[in-house]
């Protein structure tokens, strides 16, 4: 989806970018003036959104070494928000942009603690990449990417068919995968997988 169509969506852009930044890592929590630099907003914007946010149950306000933090909340019923927010997220953009321009990257996804909400700012960013890419490679050329996005980039890579007979294997780390939350960056996992199966 569009910047300009979320934009309509969300009533403005300055909106748009404070539930990005709330909603594309759930898990972090900002402070009202961070959030504005983030957002492009004045502070004093920033307020009010967040007041009315927090009583309509959009954002959770805890106090973090005796100042406010804001979180977006975790209610299952905003999962989608979550979602739309995670693939329009400068993150992603990035992690996308920087992968499309490599060969051999079929499938390409983010894993663990950032899919699931749960990364603070510097977690570590987890891929998924399958297809003929070497691992060593992928992490090189990811290094510019983590110092862009102030945060470490770790690859694993696999082939197609490797990654489908660990998963036929039972082993966790597959599973986990195939099993948790993911944030699609290139390809599909799931068509991908069965194309492999044949099924």
């Amino acid at each position: 989806m569009n910047e300009s169509t979320l934009v309509e969506v969300f009533g403005s852009l300055g909106r748009l970018r404070a539930l990005r930044a709330l909603f594309a890592e759930p898990g972090r929590g900002f402070g009202q003036r961070e959030l504005a630099a983030e957002a492009g907003l004045d502070p004093g914007s920033v307020a009010r959104l967040l007041k009315r946010w927090t009583a309509a149950g959009l954002v959770t306000r805890r106090q973090q070494d005796g100042l406010p933090r804001y979180y977006a909340s975790t209610d299952p019923a905003l999962a989608p928000l979550v979602t739309l927010m995670q693939q329009d997220s400068a993150l992603v953009r990035t992690l996308r942009e920087a992968l499309s321009g490599l060969a051999g990257v079929d499938v390409a996804l983010i894993f663990g603690s950032v899919a699931r909400g749960a990364a603070g700012a510097a977690s570590d960013l987890d891929l998924l990449v399958l297809g003929r890419a070497s691992e060593l490679k992928l992490n090189a050329a990811l290094k510019p990417v983590g110092r862009k996005l102030g945060r470490a980039v770790h690859a694993t890579a696999s082939t197609i068919d490797s990654f489908k007979n660990q998963l036929r294997g039972g082993e966790s780390f597959a599973l986990g995968v195939v099993q948790g939350p993911r944030v699609p960056l290139i390809g599909d996992l799931d068509a991908a997988l069965l194309q492999a199966t044949g099924l």
